[in-house]
């Protein structure tokens, strides 16, 4: 008899004590959800700091929806840069687009760089910097050189990040020594490193035109040094009457690199063939 009883002993986690208990944390549960939306279960408050220059979802921070964790949570799943996107419409289009920093770096982990639940002054925005530096060479700016120190807002004034301008003349003002003279490409000659050593190292006709070493730069370039002129060399009415033959037109006779972009006259296209 005493062995039959300890058969029929119902298990502990079946026992209609333990049942009961089950169902009313399940009821407790449900209604902490019901009554909080999920705040309940939050980690730690949203930011409450304004996106709306970010993003035209209707809120203007994710404060305002810290009752609704589906606007950012898929069960199951997490956040997905789908949810993000339904509002951050802008980064969304980037996305699609290949354009803008976003589209550039193939961002599809938004809160890797976004964290939430981290107070209601923490400043989602400003605090992704801490994330970007490795990935700012996607924007198609390298930071290197002597531009591996800048901050954020050295070169992107008010928090203007999309459409700025990277040309050098953009953040550096033409120096008195130049006197308007070399134009706006600075890469030509210098680079990253540092102003100085500047070496011409981008040069579309050789330095060396006639065989004769290195001529100056005043030869051809008689105005600027971002113009040039073959008519110093090259009389215009001999140059025509050299091309006669070629049918070629006034423009085409005026643009001499076209057909001899080194110089060389055997280099030229045959117009005839």
């Amino acid at each position: 008899m005493k062995q039959q009883r300890l058969i029929e002993r119902h298990h502990p986690l079946f026992s209609p004590v333990a049942l009961v208990s089950t169902l009313l944390l399940l009821i407790l549960l449900g209604i902490a959800l019901w009554q909080t939306g999920g705040r309940a279960f939050s980690p730690g408050k949203l930011s409450a700091v304004s996106v709306s220059q970010q993003q035209s979802g209707g809120f203007p921070d994710h404060a305002a929806f810290a009752d609704d964790c589906t606007q950012c949570h898929t069960a199951f799943t997490g956040i997905e840069a789908a949810g993000c996107e339904s509002c951050h419409t802008t980064i969304a289009t980037q996305r699609q687009e290949q354009s803008g920093l976003h589209g550039r770096i193939n961002a599809t982990d938004c809160a890797a760089c976004h964290k939430e639940h981290r107070g209601p002054e923490y400043d989602l925005f400003h605090a992704a910097f801490d994330h970007f530096s490795n990935e700012h060479h996607a924007a198609l700016f390298l930071l290197d050189g002597a531009h591996v120190d800048l901050q954020c807002l050295d070169c992107h004034e008010n928090d203007r990040f999309i459409g700025t301008d990277s040309t050098c003349a953009a953040c550096h003002a033409e120096p008195t020594l130049h006197q308007g003279l070399f134009g706006t490409d600075c890469a030509a000659c210098h680079t990253s490193a540092g102003w100085r050593p500047a070496r011409l190292a981008r040069h579309t006709f050789p330095l060396d035109h006639g065989g004769e070493g290195e001529i100056a730069c005043a030869t051809c370039h008689t105005d600027n040094l971002t113009a040039y002129s073959c008519d110093a060399c090259h009389a215009p009415a001999e140059m025509a009457d050299e091309h006669d033959e070629l049918n070629i037109t006034p423009a085409e006779l005026n643009a001499c690199t076209a057909c001899h972009p080194t110089g060389l006259e055997e280099e030229a296209e045959d117009r005839n063939s």
